[in-house]
């Protein structure tokens, strides 16, 4: 049985089932966004990004036949006992606030062809079958080692040093996050280990085990992104600079610089409803950026205080307006975002 699913739920209260998929395997709606946010999961976002539906929906009715969770067609939260499931599960991840910083699918193939590459140079064999990447990354290794070998003098000791600067700072954290580096790692003559290998030798729960090298990831490019080297030049190309769609970045910045929204769109060939999209997305991952009395004047969410008088968000429900050209709903979530996130920092 996946316990794994325990984690995203809750005991009494109801959550979509459908966002903590969303969640977990990326997908970026604004509704997606602030349920996360509502169930405190925005860390997680993309920390599951090869899962199916089948697999999803197949565990947690396998869950649910356990009697760990309730679950009907929309929702489900954990029993008494699914509570108790989920306090046995063991790891706590370090690295999730660096969720943002890159997809750590993308990232473990480049990190782990480029290790091996090096292994094999250390090796002074030439002969060998890398491990089975996209041609993306296979390419982008071949450049970055052909760039690194001809700069560095020794190209092995310069990744070795760097690893071992990272092993040393892992194992600080946690040293189960430094062996699972080594042991997921190809080398020369040296397969990596399973993820059941893996959970075997650490003596990990099994649910904790993607928990795991999903922070693991998170660390090497946390590390990457701060520590100048061979493993940075590597990886760099696959760290983004801030949790923000580039679309989204691209409108604030238009937004900062005074521009309307209706400019915004006309210039940059957006509808209108996209570019109010992405100010949601902004209002959600990175508030601190956004002139709240300018989009949401005092006077408007007087009024919409009275309208929504709920403390709980997330009951609300829009009140349409038959006229309303998406105006109103950009507000209402506005507030709603804005009251959600004031509600969590109580917490």
């Amino acid at each position: 049985m996946n316990n794994y699913f325990l984690r995203f739920f809750a005991y009494q209260q109801p959550r979509r089932i459908r966002v903590i998929e969303n969640l977990l395997t990326s997908r970026r709606t604004v509704a997606n966004l602030f349920w996360g946010q509502q169930y405190h999961l925005l860390h997680w976002l993309g920390a599951a990004r090869g899962l199916t539906r089948h697999d999803y929906d197949e565990a947690l009715a396998a869950l649910a036949q356990a009697g760990l969770l309730e679950l009907d067609e929309q929702t489900a939260e954990l029993t008494p006992a699914g509570v108790a499931a989920r306090e046995a599960l063991e790891y706590q991840p370090t690295f999730l606030d660096w969720y943002w910083l890159t997809n750590t699918n993308q990232l473990t193939q480049r990190f782990t062809l480029g290790m091996q590459v090096v292994a094999e140079l250390a090796y002074h064999n030439s002969r060998y079958a890398p491990v089975n990447v996209s041609y993306k990354h296979l390419m982008a290794v071949k450049r970055w080692f052909r760039y690194e070998h001809a700069r560095q003098g020794d190209l092995v000791a310069a990744v070795y040093h760097d690893l071992e600067r990272l092993g040393a700072g892992l194992a600080s954290v946690d040293p189960r996050l430094a062996a699972a580096m080594t042991l997921t790692m190809v080398g020369h003559q040296l397969p990596a280990l399973t993820a059941d290998q893996l959970t075997t030798t650490l003596k990990l729960n099994p649910a904790d085990t993607p928990v795991l090298v999903h922070d693991l990831h998170l660390g090497i490019a946390a590390y990457s992104s701060h520590t100048n080297g061979p493993l940075h030049d590597l990886l760099a190309p696959l760290l983004a600079s801030g949790p923000l769609s580039r679309s989204a970045e691209n409108t604030l910045r238009c937004y900062q610089g005074g521009q309307s929204l209706e400019l915004i769109a006309k210039r940059r060939h957006l509808k209108l409803s996209t570019v109010r999209e992405h100010l949601l997305e902004v209002a959600i991952l990175c508030p601190d950026q956004l002139d709240w009395e300018q989009l949401l004047p005092s006077k408007k969410e007087v009024a919409l205080r009275k309208q929504y008088p709920g403390a709980d968000v997330t009951n609300w429900h829009f009140q349409a307006d038959s006229e309303d050209d998406g105006a109103a709903f950009f507000e209402y979530r506005l507030f709603q975002i804005k009251r959600g996130r004031g509600n969590n920092d109580q917490d």
